[in-house]
């Protein structure tokens, strides 16, 4: 996993990760579920399942706030599947980084 650069803004962070998943049926950018899962822990969820109540619940303000399109809301299995595909440490590692810029 290639290092991004080191930003103040957390969204150009996820964006720049490289991605995990194939290209194949992937419905949702990997930067906005990574970003989903981080406001989601820092609310309190502990799982995929509390995950996708946390976007079912916040869908309208993520959607106002980043100008989204779409009516879906992901669901745990694409957390899951999400979550599978990362390599989590290299991932975590790379935090100190985006930490590092404020």
């Amino acid at each position: 996993m290639s290092q991004p650069s080191a930003s103040a803004d957390l969204i150009a962070f996820l964006q720049a990760l490289p991605e995990g998943r194939k290209r194949r049926d992937v419905r949702y950018p990997q930067w906005l579920l990574l970003l989903i899962a981080i406001f989601g822990s820092l609310s309190g969820c502990r799982s995929a399942r509390d995950l996708e109540r946390f976007s079912k619940r916040h869908h309208r303000a993520f959607s106002t706030a980043l100008d989204l399109e779409g009516p879906k809301v992901p669901c745990d299995s694409t957390f899951f599947y999400l979550f599978e595909r990362l390599e989590l440490e290299q991932l975590f590692s790379l935090f100190p980084l985006y930490q590092g810029s404020w």
